[in-house]
């Protein structure tokens, strides 16, 4: 769903927020639109009324943090934007903090402690926020019980859940705004994840190279 700065105007109503359907994307002019305007854009399960102004007043999913299962989170350090949308998700979603002491040297125990958590079934994933992605991604792909995504935009996200089922989160947190960052986690949380067969024979296959 490709969005026009006209539709935008519809659905904007005045107070520099909108809320867009998932996979909702936005033309050149529509963008220009945003930053002219300097409107803040958020993600949500809601379906696009063009014939009335839903904007921020439309109600996100009524899902209770505990339909949604648990999630566990860890930080490297000082992740202001990652750390202020958990905050700000802690009423819609089920999150908790790993436990595990934040520093970068610690990040092999963090995914150590992730995949002990979801192996045994107390968390369905988790979020790990970084400096820089390489290292996650590597660590927590070495473990069986998870498959981790780089958050680089909604597009990974949504790609890493509906192709592997993603169950952990990695997400740079100096290259993103706390807009951003919500938006990333809110859809990882909230989405459901089904992992198809081919998916797994695939990742079988793969797991018996030497």
């Amino acid at each position: 769903m490709i969005l026009t700065q006209r539709q935008l105007e519809t659905l904007h109503n005045g107070n520099g927020q909108i809320i867009l359907p998932y996979r909702a994307r936005l033309s050149p002019l529509a963008q220009d639109w945003i930053r002219h305007k300097k409107i803040s854009v958020g993600y949500a399960d809601v379906t696009a009324n063009f014939g009335a102004k839903i904007g921020a007043s439309s109600p996100l999913p009524s899902e209770s943090p505990k339909d949604l299962g648990k999630y566990v989170w860890w930080c490297d350090g000082p992740c202001g934007a990652a750390r202020g949308a958990i905050s700000g998700l802690s009423r819609e979603a089920n999150l908790s903090e790993l436990g595990i002491a934040e520093d970068p040297k610690r990040i092999s125990d963090a995914i150590k402690a992730l995949a002990v958590e979801v192996r045994s079934g107390k968390s369905i994933g988790g979020i790990i926020a970084v400096k820089s992605g390489a290292v996650a991604m590597v660590l927590a792909n070495r473990c069986p019980s998870l498959r981790a995504v780089l958050g680089t935009c909604l597009d990974s996200v949504e790609q890493g859940i509906q192709q592997v089922a993603a169950n952990v989160l990695v997400i740079e947190h100096p290259y993103v705004t706390l807009m951003q960052a919500r938006n990333l986690i809110s859809r990882f949380v909230k989405a459901k994840r089904v992992m198809s067969d081919h998916m797994k024979n695939q990742i079988a296959e793969v797991a018996s190279c030497a």
